[in-house]
């Protein structure tokens, strides 16, 4: 088989695999037949909650650990030269193992800032659509606008100017 095939193949497969998620996981009253797998799938594809959390916490510890080993190979290099002037790198990997996390710490603090700010709005959407003692199980995913209402108007009734009192 070439690529072209296997390609077409792959994009048939999936777009079978979505329809029959949209009819054995994805609707709401399917949740409670699913097995513990299932209701895993159900909540990932209905947005129940965010994996971009998770995900940016592990590139922060991956690239908070290969700052510091970087920083602690670079005390041990020096940049040989033909005329006999050699460079160590060892201040700039003293600099990189205590400036590297700093600025890695800050980067990804200024993303979550953003994210926990995205979840906050979410959980005050779900507070004013369903106050205290509502059943929040007609709610359908965490990140859908609320339908806007509009109040209806009440008539105007024009009052006669009063004349002041002598």
């Amino acid at each position: 088989m070439d690529i072209e095939t296997l390609t077409i193949l792959a994009l048939v497969f999936a777009a079978i695999a979505t329809i029959l998620a949209f009819i054995f996981i994805v609707p709401d009253k399917k949740r409670g037949g699913l097995n513990r797998f299932g209701k895993f799938l159900h909540d990932t594809f209905n947005f129940k909650y965010l994996i971009i959390e998770k995900v940016l916490q592990a590139l922060y510890i991956l690239v908070t650990c290969y700052v510091v080993f970087v920083g602690f190979f670079m005390l041990f290099y020096v940049q040989k030269y033909r005329w006999g002037d050699d460079k160590w790198y060892g201040g700039y990997g003293l600099l990189l193992m205590i400036v590297g996390p700093i600025a890695v710490r800050l980067a990804y603090e200024g993303i979550m800032m953003f994210i926990l700010l995205i979840k906050n709005v979410i959980q005050i959407n779900n507070k004013l659509r369903y106050p205290e003692g509502h059943n929040e199980k007609q709610h359908k995913a965490a990140f859908s606008t609320p339908a806007a209402t509009v109040a209806p108007e009440a008539p105007v009734v024009e009052e006669a100017p009063v004349a002041p009192a002598v």
